[in-house]
Parts: C-alpha cells; structure tokens; sequence
C-alpha cells in the first residue's frame, strides 16, 4: 500500500517518505500511527531504507480470520476481489450516502434486487446485514464519486451463499455454494463499475469460480438494469426494513 492517513483514522493520506519525515523511525514509541484508508486499521510502515520499495502493510491476518473480512488494500491476492481499490475517498459524502441507501425506498429497492439475484430463500436478513457490516469496515459507500446504485451490486460480493437441494416430483436437486464476482478490464480500479459498465458485468459462480448456467449471469451494471430487476418492492414491508437495519 503506497498511502496511508496519517496519525489517526481518516486522516491526511502521506506517503511512506512522508509519514517517516514527520514520525521518524520511532513513530510506534511516539505513538503517531499510519492507518488503512479504508478498513481504518494500524499499518506498519516498511523499506525506509530503500524507498524504492517502501510501503505500508496489513498486520497478519488471524489463523481464524475471515477471509471475506479482509481490506481490499491488504493485496493478499484473492482474485475474488482484484479491482475493487478505489481511486480516492470522500468521507463526508460516505456518510450522506449511506443515509441515502438506508432510507426506506432506496433499501427495499437493494434487498429486493439482491434477492433477485440471490433467489428467494438464499438472502435472509441477518446475511443482508452482514454485506452492510462488511461494506461498513471496507467503506465503500466512501469511495470517491461511486452512485448510489453500484452499491447493492458490491454488497452481492461480499458474501457467499447457498442454494439449498430442491425437491420435486421428478428429481431432487443438488444444493451448493455460490457467490458473486465482477469482470471487468484487467488493471482498473472500482471506478470501472461505473465508469465503464458496458465493459462490466457481475457473475454468479461455484465456490470453484465456475460460472453457473442461468438466463441472467453475467448480469450487467446499469441503474435501469438494477431497478428493473429488483421489480415492484413494496413487498419489503416496513417490519421487515427493520429487520434489515437491526445492527446496520
């Protein structure tokens, strides 16, 4: 990670060379930390004798940590989520955005055109509010100029989930794990989603990254796309938004 904010979370983004000439080598004695920009964590600072390689990393991730937990910046390469860094960030207008997205029109749009995607059954609210916790830490909604409908197709990333057998009189089916991935143009940031949507899709694949076989994956990015497919929402009734922001 070539940036990381200075001395507190959200603070001015400073290059290595930077942070050391204001900290020093004893900035961890002195307490002045560099933070991830985006999941706001302590970094350590590395190659303050060769700046050509210098950086800021991630500590280590725990024997039981969640890979899905992990901050996009970390570059643990999980090609799952290649692409997805942003290109700034704009805080203050996080905030206001995620006020905008839990508002109750803008959320009963986003559940229901996540379980459209998903399939009934498969996007329970306590799995709904663990996409908004996971886009909470990795602050997305504070990605410099990212709309309002990219959001409801990143949530979809950021979880998997499962399809249960189904039973008929014909057959059962096999259940399975699935998730979502973007494809996108190689060596672009998250601004490609919308940007470039005509080059962008989200895919539903098999916990082996094989894509599965349906009418709508890849699914393309498009406000008009992703209003039509979550429908007539006011099914979600005003209980169930509730539920949706019990810990959001």
């Amino acid at each position: 990670m070539k940036k990381a904010c200075f001395a507190r979370p959200r603070g001015p983004e400073v290059t290595p060379q930077r942070f050391h000439e204001l900290a020093s080598s004893e900035y961890k004695k002195k307490g002045i930390l560099p933070y991830c920009p985006q999941c706001s964590e302590p970094v350590d600072l590395y190659g303050i004798n060769n700046w050509a390689l210098s950086r800021f990393d991630h500590k280590d991730r725990g024997e039981n940590f969640d890979p899905l937990d992990d901050c996009f910046l970390a570059n643990r390469n999980d090609a799952r989520f290649a692409g997805l860094e942003p290109d700034g960030w704009d805080y203050e207008r996080g905030e206001t955005l995620r006020r905008e997205f839990m508002a109750d029109e803008n959320l009963r749009v986003a559940y229901a055109f996540c379980r459209s995607l998903v399939r009934s059954g498969n996007l329970p609210a306590a799995k709904f509010r663990s996409m908004i916790r996971r886009a909470d830490k990795k602050q997305i909604w504070c990605y410099a100029d990212i709309p309002l409908w990219v959001v409801p197709y990143i949530l979809l990333t950021l979880e998997n989930f499962t399809q249960a057998a189904i039973a008929t009189p014909q057959k059962k089916s096999k259940g399975y794990e699935f998730h979502f991935v973007f494809q996108k143009p190689t060596h672009t940031t998250a601004s490609a989603l919308w940007n470039q949507p005509l080059a962008t899709s989200l895919k539903k694949v098999f916990q082996g990254g094989k894509a599965i076989i349906a009418s709508d994956n890849p699914f393309p990015l498009s406000q008009d796309q992703m209003i039509t497919k979550a429908g007539d929402a006011s099914w979600v009734t005003d209980g169930f938004l509730q539920e949706l922001r019990k810990t959001a």
